[in-house]
């Protein structure tokens, strides 16, 4: 009778021994993937920045600088899957506040890297249009196709660049916000400096103002 009773405890006792067993290690797992996510969501915002810090020092006019912004937008768009293979429940707040700060940042290299070629393009056109008025001899009916031609290429081309220019201003126009959401849940976070975003947007600015005049001017030629 005494042994049934010892063994009755002692079974009650594992089980009790068992639970708890299971609860420490639930608490333990949970902690882990909280430590996880906000690890890695820190880490990422910060690799995202130096890649935004990285991508507007590169000048718009320069050979290399579509495919180095493409680059990266591919790096951003990377660490965006990496953050989406984590837990957000751990940490909500943050893991939404630094999933939107990455998508921003992937938004501006990427149509920095379209103002890049928008501009090339444009530039291109305007050479040829330019090129083909200088080399004219008689003009005939076939010049004046070509030219007209040449044109409305040059036009459309400078239209394009002066949007992609636009949406990009507007992006980091609203970067600050963003930014805003990110230091509201962790303080502290390594985020481009005000100064930087600023530059960036009166650099933006300027290059739409001047795009809209080349564009004016293309329409106002004739041929």
């Amino acid at each position: 009778m005494q042994g049934a009773r010892i063994n009755k405890l002692l079974i009650g006792g594992g089980i009790a021994a068992a639970v708890m067993l299971a609860v420490v290690a639930t608490l333990f797992y949970g902690s882990f993937k909280k430590h996880g996510l906000e690890s890695k969501s820190v880490s990422h915002v910060a690799t995202a920045t130096s890649r935004l810090q990285e991508g507007l020092a590169l000048p718009l006019e320069a050979q290399g600088t579509a495919g180095a912004l493409e680059e990266h937008t591919r790096a951003v768009a990377q660490l965006i899957e990496s953050l989406k293979r984590e837990d957000a429940q751990r940490n909500r707040a943050l893991a939404d506040a630094a999933e939107l700060y990455l998508v921003d940042a992937q938004a501006i290299l990427r149509n920095r890297g379209n103002a890049a070629r928008a501009r090339s393009a444009a530039l291109a056109s305007r050479r040829a249009l330019t090129g083909h008025i200088a080399a004219a001899g008689d003009r005939g009916q076939g010049w004046i196709q070509n030219a007209l031609a040449l044109k409305k290429r040059a036009e459309r081309d400078s239209f394009d660049y002066r949007n992609a220019l636009a949406t990009y201003a507007g992006l980091l126009q609203s970067h600050r916000d963003t930014q805003e959401k990110v230091r509201a849940v962790r303080p502290g976070v390594r985020l481009l400096e005000d100064a930087q975003v600023q530059a960036a947007l009166k650099a933006a600015r300027e290059a739409e103002q001047q795009a809209v005049a080349d564009l004016e001017r293309l329409r106002a030629m004739v041929i």
